[in-house]
């Protein structure tokens, strides 16, 4: 056993949940790891196994686990134990995955998911977890290394053990090893050629450093400088220019000695986002270089790769980080014939080792019969220019009537050859045979990333047909967890074989039509179902023949109506028609504050103003979605998420433009204004830590302190997003200049938290009411992606288009695709906490068309959505 804890905490086991804690009251009680090494091809299947407990919360709970592996190690089997028997997980797409884990969830069925988060992070989904009712999963992964360096809460008991290791001979300079095994239904075999490399070298001029300052990247940087020292030791009279890049980029230093470059690369400051899209600006901005430095995770935010054109110089990339994104920075070195240095940085004044030739003992006619069994990664038939990395060369497939091979290197002016005689190799057992299957599939996959990296390509479907069909995490690929054969039939899954539901699932395919999905969360709507869009259309038409009248208001402050809602205005909506916002359905209201400024006082612009909204159509709109949002948070999410929902209102303050007319704009305006003080007011968010941080930062900007006192702080409060968001804001407003500085610190938020969906939403509004539509429209499109279920991920990829079209911003191709995510919203079935969700969608839909019709498009109104819904006198 071993109860040791590393140093590293970047590789923490923990659980995680939106916001800014970063563990909930579940603990894993103990976690076990055995080894399945084959020692000769350097390769081990693992298995963990870990308990899972909620000993805290009463009832059930959803749970979400972060675990980050060693780098480039390949999840390949999932397991869940349910009533003394193990269910395997079964591989299916990823956004696929994310809807019927929605589903499922929404439906109160146990369910399940393993998934790659970005780079060597993955993470477990389990709902429910009960009250102190132990769950036990069980997770393979293949890598090169036996290593555990995974940190668990204390208290956690870890045992590890190891099955024999198989007895293979060495690796000679003539024979190299090789095993063979029975999985997937086929014998596979893996062979290792090991690294060697070129005697001869040659020294660089020039070198431009490419250093990612995002927040993620902070630390101890010594053993990279003292690689740079000895790279240009070994290049007289070299010089360096030194790039930075996090959400931008900018040149601090050129044609500079190396100490002077590592001077300047001690002090620079680390803080915000990363965005590799940057990339091919920031390499063509350098101009003529020897070669290229990048020094990074490759982690980009949004899960984003770099497209590198042949005309780069090479970019070798530095990969010692414990937490990265290696496919990633491999795509980068293989498109521009850079290295990946895990090590120091001497190899890159060396010609790359190359496999040229792969030769069998096959006739060569065999290797065009469509049914000889014979497979190998890399391909066999072709000539090749493979480069062989410092961890050396994987050579993996089906055996089929093969005997030997012989793989032939390009070291430099030499020729090595490797062989290999698979009559004497070793056969692994059943255990540990599936891991000559996982690798063949890796090795695969590894190929077509390197062939869309060279071509330019997206070949991501051809990537998520590998994951699939050998069953591995991937970023197109999800492991489902399903139990009943009535969850795989009704979400139109598969059944695995080892399932224990497989022989009821094969009977009621026999048995019952296929399911179909119309009707179900996330799916179309049938038409009883659209009648609730018939209906909300029939009350805009009335509303709109008899709009709400202007009238005076006074200063009132409800309890009845949560967070400060003035109840004017929500009463005047309620009297025009407008459907109830789900938000009056709560019987629990907050508290709220009289202080100044919390509500509208003594004037009737309020009111008119809302008329004004409705009319326009924007208003209740913004008004649904900052209540949506207002529920969102007093289920437990963060508070940044109520402070990004400000953002997104504030954004369209001053936008008028003569196409749409000011008075929208300024109704527009005055909403948001209204959905600010409305959440300004809440004490759940006024007696929080952020207030003592605020002042100080205030007074420190007053002083002309800002970045010390930031800094300082930053540090203190590095995993709360909230500290950012707020950090950020208060900047903004104490200097519109620096919105640029404004959204960098925002977009610290992102590198805490991975795929953290409410926290993306708040950063999405953020930027766009820092003057940055193009990044913050990105991150609510990922959202979308992430979060395919719920409307709002619609809706405000609808919302921040619109923003940009009144912002003068006209793009027909934005408001068509506005359009046609509005009218998702419409068409679609959400869950029931999102009742009427249809009529904040239902006049975005209309102002939309009218904004096409101002430009001279008429043909905007979807043709999934009858055209009698449509109010002609909208405006």
């Amino acid at each position: 056993s071993a109860h040791g804890r590393p140093s590293d905490a970047e590789y923490l086991v923990s659980f995680h949940y939106f916001g800014d804690a970063t563990s909930l009251p579940v603990r894993i009680s103990k976690a076990a790891f055995k080894v399945f090494p084959v020692a000769a091809i350097t390769q081990n299947l693992i298995q963990l196994e870990m308990t899972m407990i909620n000993d805290h919360t009463p009832g059930e709970i959803s749970a979400r686990l972060r675990l980050p592996l060693p780098v480039g190690a390949t999840v390949c089997r999932f397991e869940f134990l349910r009533d003394v028997q193990w269910y395997p997980a079964v591989p299916v797409l990823a956004e696929t995955a994310r809807e019927v884990v929605y589903r499922e969830r929404e439906k109160g069925h146990e369910v399940a998911a393993a998934s790659q988060a970005l780079g060597n992070v993955f993470e477990i989904e389990v709902s429910p977890l009960g009250y102190r009712r132990p769950a036990r999963c069980r997770l393979w992964y293949s890598h090169s290394d036996i290593e555990f360096p995974f940190e668990f809460e204390p208290g956690t008991e870890v045992d590890i053990s190891h099955e024999p290791a198989e007895n293979l001979p060495f690796v000679s300079e003539k024979s190299g090893a090789c095993c063979v095994g029975d999985c997937f239904g086929q014998r596979h075999f893996a062979c290792y050629v090991p690294f060697e490399a070129a005697a001869a070298s040659q020294a660089l001029r020039h070198i431009a450093v490419l250093w990612d300052t995002s927040g993620s990247q902070e630390g101890d940087h010594e053993a990279r400088f003292e690689r740079l020292r000895a790279l240009a030791a070994r290049c007289p009279g070299v010089t360096f220019d030194i790039w930075t890049f996090n959400i931008s980029f900018q040149c601090e230093l050129e044609a500079s000695a190396v100490e002077e470059a590592i001077a300047a690369l001690k002090v620079v400051a680390y803080d915000g986002g990363t965005d590799l899209t940057l990339l091919p600006s920031l390499v063509a901005a350098i101009g003529s270089a020897d070669a290229v430095l990048l020094f990074s995770d490759g982690m980009d935010n949004l899960g984003r790769q770099a497209v590198l054109s042949e005309a780069s110089p090479p970019i070798h990339c530095v990969a010692d980080r414990r937490r990265m994104n290696f496919s990633a920075l491999s795509a980068i070195c293989l498109s521009t014939g850079g290295r990946l240095l895990r090590g120091d940085y001497l190899p890159v004044l060396q010609p790359q080792t190359l496999l040229t030739r792969i030769h069998t003992d096959q006739e060569d006619a065999a290797f065009f019969d469509l049914d000889d069994g014979f497979r190998c990664c890399p391909d066999h038939r072709l000539h090749m220019q493979w480069p062989v990395g410092e961890e050396g060369l994987w050579l993996t497939g089906t055996l089929g009537d093969v005997r030997k091979l012989t793989a032939e290197l390009q070291v430099g002016d030499c020729t090595r050859e490797y062989e290999f005689d698979f009559s004497a190799a070793a056969v692994l057992e059943p255990d540990a045979a599936p891991l000559l299957g996982y690798l063949f599939a890796k090795q695969q996959y590894r190929a077509v990333e390197r062939d869309g990296a060279a071509m330019g390509m997206d070949l991501s479907k051809v990537r998520a047909e590998l994951a699939l069909r050998y069953a591995f995490c991937s970023p197109e690929s999800t492991l489902l967890m399903l139990y009943e054969a009535s969850q795989f039939r009704e979400n139109q899954v598969n059944c695995p074989k080892d399932h224990p539901a497989y022989s009821d699932w094969m009977s009621s395919q026999a048995t019952t039509t296929l399911v179909e999905l119309t009707g179900d969360l996330g799916q179309r709507k049938t038409a009883n179902q659209m009648k609730v869009v018939t209906r909300l259309a029939e009350q805009l038409q009335d509303y709109m023949a008899n709009p709400i009248p202007k009238q005076t208001t006074t200063a009132v402050c409800y309890e009845a109506f949560p967070a400060c809602v003035s109840a004017a205005p929500i009463s005047a909506a309620r009297a025009s028609a407008a459907p109830a916002s789900r938000s009056t359905k709560r019987s629990k209201a907050k508290k709220c504050k009289k202080s100044k400024g919390s509500v509208f006082h003594g004037s009737s612009s309020l009111s008119e103003t809302l008329s004004g909204a409705l009319r326009q159509g924007m208003g209740v709109m913004m008004q649904y979605r900052a209540l949506n949002l207002e529920d969102s948070v007093e289920e437990g999410e963060d508070e940044g998420v109520q402070y990004g929902a400000m953002s997104l209102a504030e954004s369209v303050r001053g936008r008028e433009n003569e196409e749409v007319g000011a008075s929208s704009a300024t109704a527009i305006a005055a909403m948001a204004r209204f959905g600010a003080s409305r959440h300004q007011d809440c004490e759940a968010y006024v007696e929080g830590k952020e207030q003592d941080y605020l002042k100080t930062l205030s007074e420190a900007s007053q002083r002309g302190t800002w970045s010390e006192t930031y800094a300082k702080l930053r540090r203190e409060h590095v995993a709360s997003p909230s500290f950012f968001l707020y950090s950020a804001g208060l900047l903004l407003e104490l200097d519109p200049y620096s919105a640029d500085v404004a959204a960098r610190i925002c977009t610290n938020c992102l590198e805490t938290n991975l795929q953290d969906i409410q926290m993306m939403r708040s950063v999405g509004y953020f930027l766009l009411k820092a003057g940055r539509p193009s990044m913050g429209l990105a991150i609510l499109d990922h959202v979308r992606e992430l979060s395919p279920v719920e409307p709002q991920s619609f809706l405000d990829g609808a919302l921040a288009r619109t923003l940009r079209l009144l912002g003068g911003e006209f793009c027909e191709e934005s408001l068509r695709k506005a359009v046609q995510l509005t009218t998702i919203v419409l068409t679609h079935v959400w869950a029931d906490r999102f009742s009427e969700v249809e009529w904040p969608a239902l006049i975005l839909l209309h102002m939309l068309c009218q904004i096409g019709e101002r430009s001279g498009i008429t043909d905007l109104w979807p043709q999934s959505v009858d055209a009698g819904f449509r109010t002609m006198a909208f405006f």
